[in-house]
């Protein structure tokens, strides 16, 4: 039997705390007897440590991991907040899940964790969903409410399946976090990215600016070594590791496990929810659209040059405005303006103003010929008042998506449709602009990506010929 103290327990055990990469790594392998995959295997990843290493090391404000279904996320989440715990006296960890039951997903990786090498530095509590540590250190989940959110001061959140998270919620959860001593306030987000136009989308495009660091992998990246008796012809893998799980992969999951998963799930769920490729365009109303082949600065368009407008009016919803340039054999989308809580009068002003050449035919929103409740004067008349000359015709939402459908991938020919880089409302639009999950003809109004697309039909309704339907907006 081993020594007791004087009170008759265990002695406590002590844990050194890792000092670097390598040493943490071994740490984990040790203590919980996890392989951590070290480096990463595709161009433009990294690797699992690399998120471990930077959230213990304090090596960035905010982190990011996008990584597959499967792919250790939420374990390495659990096992990021036990060395919080551990090793940083006073840190206090929140998890936020996507809902509760993803919250408590977290939270069965950590709790056996927790009792295997520190159950007597816990100090007892009757509450199931907390953990407080005798150097004053703490852990708990919250529910997926602002409720939960406002008025938290903590150093560690840690936000799972942020794709499943409601908007306002993520919103307040950005004023949550504080630093103490030399531990930094921290938002840590784990997900997927499936959504085109989903929040971890926004979360991924902002990064930049926020300053938030990206770490992402694939389920290449935590793949097992693959055995050399295994033949690369005859696997279902071969088209997406071409042999490098021979070579490179070191991690924790099956090859057995990936090709039955792989086989299950069509090609486009695979690349968005596997490999991290894109997002799924499942539910996009328009799938031809392709960024690599519509998006462009020099497209392939001849003969006389003819500028129109497109706009979609509002106020708190955003007016949006589409400089559209129809060629002999094609149309391209040069410019855009986006922008709410402005009157007609000042659009009007900013859209003269841009350097694309003198513009007089504009398509808009049959609605806009209803007068302003202050001014009595209508948006259409304000711009017939400008120059403009306003084509306004009734038609169906559906008749101008296919439209755009038909110029995005014509029946036969080549595409008739181009935009330009600097249009990126437009183009997050085009990819996020989708039906709803219920299905439906008609696409959802989301209030983001439904303005920009608005203005784009009512150019293509208007432009071509063919007879006024009754309206249905």
């Amino acid at each position: 039997m081993g020594e007791e103290n004087a009170n008759g327990e265990a002695p406590r055990r002590q844990l050194e705390e890792p000092k670097d990469g390598p040493d943490l790594r071994a740490w984990v392998e040790r203590e919980l007897g996890l392989k951590v995959p070290k480096e990463a295997v595709c161009p433009h990843h990294q690797s699992p440590l690399d998120y471990l290493d930077c959230a213990f090391f304090e090596r960035a404000r905010d982190i990011v991991v996008w990584a597959p279904r499967g792919g250790g996320k939420t374990r390495l989440g659990a096992v990021a907040t036990l060395l919080d715990l551990l090793f940083k006296p006073q840190c206090q960890v929140r998890i936020l899940g996507g809902s509760l039951e993803q919250s408590l997903r977290m939270w069965e990786y950590l709790g056996p964790d927790v009792q295997k090498l520190a159950e007597a530095q816990i100090n007892k509590s009757r509450s199931t969903r907390r953990i407080d540590f005798q150097n004053g250190s703490s852990a708990a989940i919250l529910a997926q409410s602002q409720r939960a959110v406002r008025g938290l001061h903590v150093q560690k959140l840690r936000c799972d399946e942020v794709e499943l998270f409601d908007p306002d919620v993520w919103e307040a959860a950005q004023l949550a976090t504080r630093s103490r001593g030399k531990t930094k306030g921290t938002v840590e987000v784990f997900s997927t990215l499936h959504r085109p136009g989903g929040l971890m989308t926004k979360i991924v495009d902002n990064a930049e600016k926020t300053g938030a660091k990206i770490i992402k992998w694939c389920i290449l990246e935590v793949l097992e070594k693959c055995p050399e008796e295994r033949l690369c012809g005859s696997c279902d893998l071969h088209e997406d590791c071409q042999g490098i799980a021979k070579e490179k992969c070191d991690g924790f999951v099956a090859i057995d496990d990936v090709i039955a998963m792989k086989r299950r799930v069509g090609r486009e769920m695979w690349e968005s929810e596997m490999l991290c490729l894109r997002p799924s365009m499942d539910r996009s109303v328009f799938r031809p659209f392709d960024p690599a082949l519509h998006v462009t600065e020099h497209p392939p368009l001849e003969g006389d040059r003819r500028l129109w407008h497109g706009i979609d009016f509002g106020y708190r919803a955003p007016f949006v405005c589409l400089w559209i340039a129809a060629y002999d054999n094609g149309f391209f989308v040069i410019d855009e303006y986006v922008q709410e809580l402005q009157t007609i009068d000042v659009h009007i002003e900013v859209i003269q103003r841009r350097p694309h050449g003198v513009v007089r035919m504009v398509a808009c929103d049959p609605a806009g010929s209803a007068g302003n409740e202050q001014t009595g004067k209508s948006n259409v008349e304000a711009l017939g008042d400008a120059g403009f000359t306003v084509k306004k015709r009734h038609s169906y939402i559906l008749d101008g998506v296919e439209k755009i459908r038909s110029a995005l991938r014509p029946a036969a020919g080549v595409p008739r449709l181009f935009i330009h880089p600097r249009c990126k409302q437009l183009i997050a639009a085009m990819q996020a602009y989708s039906y709803g999950e219920r299905g439906g003809e008609v696409p959802i109004k989301d209030g983001i990506h439904d303005h920009p697309i608005d203005a784009l039909r009512y150019f293509f309704v208007n432009y071509e010929s063919g007879k006024a339907r009754h309206s249905k907006y």
